[in-house]
């Protein structure tokens, strides 16, 4: 199981992470995210 979760990353901290890094490393992806943003609004 560890051997496919992929390398750890910097979130600026653990019960208070920084949404700038968290928004960053959980959605890389530009096009997933204007679908959700489309969505969304």
């Amino acid at each position: 199981l560890a051997a496919v979760q992929g390398k750890p990353a910097d979130i600026g901290g653990y019960y208070l992470p920084d949404v700038a890094k968290l928004d960053a490393i959980m959605r890389p992806s530009a096009t997933l995210n204007k679908a959700l943003a489309s969505v969304k609004a």
